[in-house]
């Protein structure tokens, strides 16, 4: 079991996205996760300019904004319960004994 998933809401933590003065303005939900390259791609962070030619996919062309990539020991899960970002803990958890995982801070379940 993974401890970043696809949907979940990050805050990057290191590097150029990340904001000293005000830290939750850095937050979005992870679109991709691309786990040989440990990067990942959250909304709306660290847009990146492609220049497209005219197709017929796309005849206007132009220059489109993207989402870029970040990389994955940069940004932390944030929990829904405390809005504060925090390490990700696994336990086992009902009859069926599935693994869950939980925020380290509140002890809340993540998913």
């Amino acid at each position: 079991m993974q401890k970043l998933k696809v949907g979940d809401t990050v805050q990057v933590m290191a590097g150029a996205e990340a904001s000293e003065k005000n830290p939750a303005t850095k937050r979005g939900k992870i679109l991709k996760i691309d786990r040989e390259a440990e990067r990942v791609t959250v909304e709306g962070l660290r847009l990146v300019k492609r220049h497209m030619k005219k197709t017929p996919q796309s005849p206007e062309g132009g220059i489109v904004e993207k989402p870029g990539t970040i990389a994955l020991a940069n940004v932390q899960v944030v929990c829904a319960k405390c809005d504060k970002p925090t390490r990700v803990g696994f336990r086992t958890e009902g009859e069926d004994g599935k693994k869950k995982r939980f925020c380290k801070n509140c002890d809340a379940l993540i998913d």
